[in-house]
Parts: C-alpha cells; sequence; structure tokens
C-alpha cells in the first residue's frame, strides 16, 4: 500500500489512535526531564498529578478518592484480586478476555462458568438465575466483549448482582471512551480499565474506581512508598487503607499527561455526542456487511452492540481489506471493525467500495 495514503483505521479494538495534541502534553513533561527532572517529576505528584486525578474521575461522574492510577487493567484485577479471601465464588464468562479469567484460575477458585445463548448473546436472566442457584459471591465480566463487540447493560447487571448480594468487578477496557460511563448511574463494586483502546491514551496507564464500601470489605493485600500504607508519626506506623494502597510505584506521568489531553477532547465533544457518533457508523457498517452478504456474529440489528462488529473472513476478505488500505483485525476466520469518533461516513464508504470490490472476485 502507498505510504503516504491516510488508512481507513477501523481497529480502535485493538489500539486507539493517539492525537498529536495528547502526544505533546506527554512530550512536555518529558522535554523537562533533560535538565530538571527531579523539580519536574515533583511538580507533577504534587500539583498536576492531583488535578489529572479529578479529571478522570470527573469523566466517570465519581470523585477522586475513588479512583487510583494502575499501569494496566491486568495489573489492578490482579491486586483487586489477592484482595479477597479466596473462598469466594466466581462467575465468569467462558469466552470473556483472559485477563478477566485467568486471575481466578491459577488463584484456585470457585468458579461457575457462564456460556452464552448463540456465540453471542451474553443472557442477563442466565446471570441472575447462576448468582441464585449457585449463591455467587463474584461476577467478574467484561462490559464489551472483545471477541463478539457484544454489550452488556451494566446498570442493569450491576443491579441484578446487588439485588442478590453479589459483587461486580468489571473490566471496561473495550468501552470506556467509546460508551458513556457514569459510575452513581451503574453503581459497580470495581471498574478497571486499561487506556490504550477506546481511551486514546497509549500504553502503560490504566485507571480503577473501586466502590468504598467494598474498599473497606476486602482490604488492599499490596502497597508500597507511593501509597503511604503505613505513615510513620509518633514514634509509630498509623496504616491507611485507602485506594491510594493500589498505586505503590511511580506513576507513569508521561502516560497520564496525556491520557489528560485526550480526556479533554472527549469532554469537549461530548461523551453522549460520540457515542451516538459511533452507533450511527456502526449500523452503516452493519447494512453494508449485510447487503454484501457478509455474515455477522449475533443478531443482523444493533441490539446489544457495541461500536465493535465481528463478520466472517470469508473468501479473503481480511487480507482485500488491507490490500485496499483499510486496518481491521484478522483473527481465528473473522474480521473485527470497530468505530470511534474520529471516523467519519467517508471511512464507510471506502469499506462499502472495498467490500463491492470483494464480493466481485
Amino acid at each position: 500500500m502507498p505510504e503516504d495514503k491516510k488508512p481507513v483505521y477501523l481497529n480502535t479494538a485493538a489500539c486507539g489512535l493517539i492525537a498529536n495534541d495528547a502526544l505533546q502534553a506527554g512530550l512536555r513533561l518529558y522535554n523537562h526531564f533533560e535538565n530538571r527532572a527531579s523539580i519536574a517529576s515533583e511538580n507533577w505528584r504534587d500539583l498536576e498529578g492531583p488535578v489529572i486525578k479529578g479529571n478522570i474521575a470527573g469523566f466517570m461522574n465519581t470523585a477522586p478518592q475513588y479512583i487510583a492510577l494502575i499501569p494496566n487493567f491486568s495489573y489492578g484485577f490482579n491486586a483487586v484480586v489477592q484482595a479477597l479471601s479466596g473462598k469466594e465464588k466466581v462467575l465468569l464468562y467462558r469466552k470473556d478476555y483472559p485477563s478477566v479469567y485467568i486471575p481466578f484460575m491459577i488463584n484456585n477458585f470457585n468458579i461457575v462458568w457462564l456460556d452464552d445463548e448463540d456465540g453471542f448473546l451474553v443472557d442477563l436472566n442466565k446471570i441472575e438465575s447462576l448468582i441464585k442457584t449457585e449463591k455467587i459471591d463474584i461476577v467478574a465480566i467484561s462490559h464489551v466483549q472483545w471477541h463478539t463487540g457484544f454489550k452488556l447493560d451494566l446498570k442493569a447487571l450491576c443491579s441484578v448482582c446487588r439485588a442478590h448480594g453479589a459483587r461486580t468487578l468489571i473490566d471496561a477496557t473495550q468501552s470506556l471512551g467509546a460508551i458513556a460511563t457514569s459510575i452513581p448511574e451503574i453503581l459497580p463494586d470495581v471498574l478497571i480499565a486499561s487506556n490504550y483502546k477506546w481511551m486514546n491514551g497509549g500504553f502503560g496507564t490504566g485507571i480503577l474506581y473501586m466502590d468504598p464500601e467494598f474498599a473497606a470489605l476486602y482490604p488492599p493485600k499490596i502497597s508500597g512508598a507511593n501509597s503511604n500504607a503505613f505513615r510513620f508519626s509518633d514514634l509509630s506506623f498509623d496504616l491507611n487503607t485507602s485506594i491510594t494502597n493500589y498505586e505503590p510505584g511511580g506513576v507513569n506521568m508521561f502516560g497520564f499527561s496525556l491520557l489528560n489531553k485526550a480526556i479533554e477532547e472527549k469532554t469537549a465533544k461530548g461523551m453522549e455526542q460520540i457515542e451516538a457518533h459511533n452507533r450511527a457508523l456502526t449500523e452503516i457498517l452493519l447494512q453494508q456487511l449485510l447487503r454484501y452478504a457478509v455474515p455477522v456474529v449475533g443478531v443482523p440489528d444493533m441490539q446489544n452492540r457495541s461500536p465493535i462488529l465481528v463478520a466472517e473472513d470469508r473468501n479473503g476478505l481480511h487480507a482485500h481489506l488491507s490490500k485496499n488500505n483499510v486496518i481491521t483485525t484478522g483473527r481465528n476466520g473473522t474480521v473485527r471493525f470497530s468505530i470511534h469518533f474520529y471516523n467519519t461516513e467517508a471511512d464507510i464508504d471506502a469499506v462499502a467500495r472495498s467490500l463491492k470490490d470483494w464480493a466481485r472476485e
């Protein structure tokens, strides 16, 4: 493909694009590290960092004291799993992203497996039935499924779990930044996301939200100097078990500076508008796939759909798209399309032209 031709990028579910303004925010910080690194880092830690955490919390409509700045989803999720007693009965979706179920498996939790109905639908009624019959303590699941694009009704899920005394651990990596997320509306116990996909924040940062009641019931089992878990005063140590214990080391100042700028962009556009934009383009793409008889995972409508569409990779579809400068994910006989706020109708038109050529071959 020509190097100077701008690709049609429909692969945010793999890795989100980084805006130049966001990149420059990180570079401005690191430019100071050439001659006055300690001053720059201390200024970020004491002044800029708390503001950025406040902006992150505001983006999710919660308070900074319930947010921890972490390296990625897996780090935060494993730390939360370690805080559990190990005796909890856990409900897991069998085809979820491995980072969700592996921590429970390697720590020998009592696991009940949830299966989908048709390769797409994760039935909330089935989840509720299993919670009741199996006496589930923890439901750990992704908001949006990485291999199908199925979107759970997170508010309904958390409500069902609360009604039956089950705690919710949510992986929001495939939804935060693409789908408006308000903590007071959803009321999860724990919600964690990496920022390199729909948040457009690059690798090396993540966000951990934890409900204070959950934090009180499950004190963290990790800590470090940065978390100030033990504060020395009056010749003794006072224990502090706040959510800052999930920030044991120096945070990724570059990455969170970049993320902060990305959040400013999303806030300016409006998350409800971004979500509506993504959904509208996803529906147009779905119709184009159906028009050219490309089998799509799930029912042929927008019910329970996120901005991710997964289709069968028939007759070299993924290779054809790549040849035509359309970037998607090809995996296990499927093509995964993912649409974000920087995509346009012109992008979908380009895919349609490519599909038309593919159908002729």
